[in-house]
């Protein structure tokens, strides 16, 4: 993905830009040109991937002005952890990836979550690498997602506070999840990208999941557009709101099919929030509450998987559980 031109706006957040650029299924000329170039063996084990982090995307954080995240060295128990993730992916998840994934890398220090970047993007079958901040190893998904969702509200003064209530497993599954959604999105030219021109000339959107709910990337259909939601600091452009203003934020995206404040940012994000949502409460069995409590008494709950608008589109998911 294409680094945001601040990473200070991307700090504990998942980025997806438009860097990923829709290849498709390629033949066999372009992907096998592509494995031997770059040196990826699609046999070999995700887990024989992790490795130093490529010159080119430290060069990002560098020419951000940001300080320069230090190399992080697995220990044996985050080698198991890493691998438990892996082994907890979808089917197609992991199989596109052991034909896409070129290196995984961890660093201390960096400023975002995640940075999922295409390494050849001019070529027809592109490959990626993957970066995680590895200060998500040992944190478990309820904790790392609480801090994430409480980036976007000042609480100064306040008893109140937003919790994401989503079980116990490691938050490397979720950030894995969302990463790989991504790549997966990417390689078979799900979403549809402006930069690669695959948007038809009338002007709507070239997805049946983005249809109807994106007018533009970042430009929720007027049918769920919201102010309020717009100037989430999720957003570009947006900003950090009063937590008193969360009930109305959370009863705002209750009248949207988006199952995240941040998965309502862009269509990128919408369709890897609702992919890793789905699989984390489908299939893995977690809960996931939105929660509002002030001095311990809970002021609002939103369940967005029980929510019917957001249930309209999950048939639309199908085609990323194959083998479920």
């Amino acid at each position: 993905m294409r680094m945001p031109s601040s990473l200070k706006t991307a700090i504990l957040f998942l980025c997806v830009w438009s860097a990923l650029g829709a290849a498709g299924e390629q033949s066999p000329g372009p992907r096998s040109d592509a494995l031997r170039k770059h040196g990826l063996d699609p046999a070999s084990s995700l887990e024989s991937r992790v490795g130093k982090t490529p010159a080119a995307v430290l060069k990002m954080f560098a020419d951000a002005g940001e300080a320069m995240p230090t190399a992080h060295d697995l220990t044996a128990a985050e080698r198991r952890e890493l691998s438990a993730a892996f082994a907890a992916l979808p089917p197609l998840h992991r199989r596109i990836l052991g034909e896409r994934l070129r290196a995984v890398s961890f660093l201390d220090g960096m400023p975002n979550t995640a940075l999922t970047s295409t390494i050849n993007p001019d070529e027809p079958y592109r490959l990626f690498d993957l970066t995680i901040r590895a200060g998500v190893l040992g944190e478990n998904v309820s904790e790392f997602l609480t801090q994430k969702e409480r980036s976007c509200f000042d609480t100064t003064g306040s008893s109140l506070n937003v919790f994401i209530e989503a079980g116990t497993l490691e938050a490397i599954v979720y950030v894995l999840l969302h990463e790989a959604t991504h790549v997966v999105d990417s390689s078979l030219g799900i979403s549809p990208n402006l930069r690669h021109g695959d948007r038809p000339t009338d002007g709507s959107p070239a997805s049946s999941f983005a249809d109807g709910v994106w007018s533009e990337r970042t430009i929720v259909a007027p049918q769920y557009r919201d102010t309020l939601l717009q100037r989430v600091s999720f957003r570009p452009g947006g900003e950090i709101l009063a937590i008193d203003r969360a009930e109305a934020v959370y009863a705002a995206l209750r009248r949207t099919p988006f199952v995240s404040l941040y998965g309502s940012s862009n269509w990128h994000d919408d369709l890897a929030e609702s992919v890793t949502w789905l699989h984390l409460t489908g299939k893995l069995k977690q809960p996931y509450r939105i929660v509002g409590r002030d001095a311990g008494r809970e002021t609002f709950v939103y369940e967005p998987m029980r929510s019917p608008i957001v249930r309209k589109r999950l048939d639309q998911m199908e085609r990323f559980f194959e083998g479920r």
